[in-house]
């Protein structure tokens, strides 16, 4: 990311998309794993000075979840790492008074009888007074559709899918499953899976008419936005591009039929996953 950031000459801020501190769970906001997992991994000229927003994945319970909302509470070590509570919104940019993107950051991993709470939280996001965002995005650890080892998980798909159809999300951003995915299907936002970037990678099913792109190797995602355009890009653990998509603002809705061809283009706004 570091890299890239540097030649590309941009980075706003990043997305961790769960399963942040694997193995021994963290012990309170002052264990040595922040150091040595994050404050001194995410360094360099660009990764030292923006914003990690983080949401909470499986791995993260029954016990880190808490020090990770509370390092960000109290903005501990660097003050990077952002983590209000376990699901928040945030809105990035600004286009003639409009967020140029308003992202909702789930908590797809705590018990499934609080996803009622998050569904509510979704509408209110989105129907809130006021300016509507020019961009929907929605960041989570479990992919409603995924076409990797864990599959569907038929209560998101159920209960969450509806919820990012009827306020017009965009894009849901997750991880979970450890490759690089794009699925696209009519009428629903695109599926972006991004959960390459540290443990043993997994398979990726055989492709669908939904797999626009899958890819099991060590990457990460990165989004170009601005009012016209969203550009998504893969990348391997080398920096290099591996497969680009571009969609603009002006089709409403986010499959393949409005894809754009790729070129290289400015942005506003960039977050890499």
């Amino acid at each position: 990311m570091e890299r890239v950031a540097s030649r590309e000459g941009r980075l706003d801020m990043v997305v961790f998309l769960g399963d942040n501190f694997y193995g021994k769970p963290l012990t309170s906001t002052h264990d040595f794993h922040w150091e040595t997992r994050f404050e001194r991994v995410y360094w360099g000229r660009w990764l030292s000075h923006v914003p990690f927003y983080a949401v909470l994945g499986n791995h993260d319970y029954p016990v880190s979840q808490k020090y990770e909302i509370e390092y960000g509470q109290q903005h501990k070590g660097s003050g990077r790492w952002q983590m209000p509570a376990n699901f928040y919104v945030r809105d990035f940019g600004n286009v003639d008074g409009r967020p140029l993107v308003r992202m909702v950051f789930l908590d797809t991993s705590a018990p499934r009888e609080r996803l009622q709470q998050q569904i509510d939280f979704i509408d209110q996001a989105f129907q809130a007074p006021g300016p509507a965002p020019v961009w929907r995005i929605a960041a989570s650890h479990h992919p409603v559709r995924n076409q990797g080892e864990h599959g569907e998980e038929s209560d998101l798909v159920t209960r969450l899918l509806p919820v990012l159809e009827r306020n017009h999300v965009d894009m849901l951003l997750s991880g979970h499953d450890h490759n690089q995915q794009l699925l696209l299907r009519a009428g629903e936002p695109a599926w972006v899976i991004s959960g390459a970037g540290g443990k043993r990678l997994s398979a990726v099913n055989v492709p669908t008419p939904d797999s626009t792109f899958t890819a099991s190797r060590a990457g990460f995602a990165k989004l170009d936005l601005s009012a016209t355009q969203l550009r998504l890009g893969y990348y391997n653990d080398r920096g290099e591009l591996e497969s680009g998509y571009r969609w603009a603002r002006d089709c409403q809705w986010m499959a393949k039929g409005c894809l754009l061809p790729e070129q290289s283009q400015g942005s506003v706004t960039q977050l890499a996953q």
